[in-house]
C-alpha cells in the first residue's frame, strides 16, 4: 500500500482528468492495478457519484474494483490548480488517489478514507503535503496508513 515511487510532486495535467490519468498510470507501474483503462474509468465512474474534492486544496478520487491486485494510496502534487468539483471554488494542488480491491473483505477502503480524512482536517497536516519532498511525505504516508 506504501510505495515511494507513487509519489509525484511535478504532475503538469490541467484537467482532473488527466490528473487522475498520470496517476492511474503510476499504480499500473508499481503492479497495484491490472489495467490503467479500467481502472482509470473505475475511478471517472466513482467521480459522477460525487466529486471528490474535500477542501484545502486536495482531491481524495479512489476505486474499489477488481482491476485492482492489491491497495495502493498514490499522491500527487499538482504544478498549477485544477478543478475539481462543480465549484469554481473547488480547485485541487494536490490529490490522493486511492485503489482497493473489490473484494474488500476486510474494509480496508473505509480504513484508509478515515484514517486520511482525520488528518486532512488538520491544517498542518495538508500544509506538510503540499510543501515536504517525497522522502518525508513517504515516511509521514507511512505512518498514516500503518498507524502512528
Amino acid at each position: 500500500m506504501i510505495n515511494k515511487e507513487c509519489i509525484d510532486l511535478e504532475i503538469k495535467a490541467k484537467t482532473k482528468e488527466d490528473v487522475i490519468l498520470e496517476m492511474v498510470k503510476k499504480l499500473h507501474t508499481q503492479g497495484n492495478i491490472t489495467d490503467v483503462e479500467s481502472f482509470y474509468q473505475d475511478v471517472l465512474e466513482r467521480e459522477k457519484l460525487s466529486p471528490t474534492y474535500v477542501g484545502s486544496g486536495i482531491g481524495l478520487p479512489h476505486g474499489r474494483t477488481s482491476n485492482v491486485i492489491s491497495p495502493a494510496v498514490c499522491i500527487g502534487r499538482l504544478n498549477s490548480e485544477v478543478l475539481w468539483g462543480d465549484d469554481e471554488d473547488e480547485k485541487v494542488t494536490m490529490v490522493l488517489l486511492i485503489a482497493v480491491p473489490g473484494d474488500d473483505e476486510d474494509n480496508t477502503h473505509l480504513k484508509i478514507l478515515s484514517k486520511l480524512a482525520r488528518k486532512l482536517m488538520h491544517d498542518d497536516f495538508v500544509e506538510h503535503l503540499k510543501t515536504q519532498d517525497v522522502d518525508t511525505i513517504y515516511i509521514t504516508k507511512k505512518n498514516v496508513l500503518e498507524g502512528e
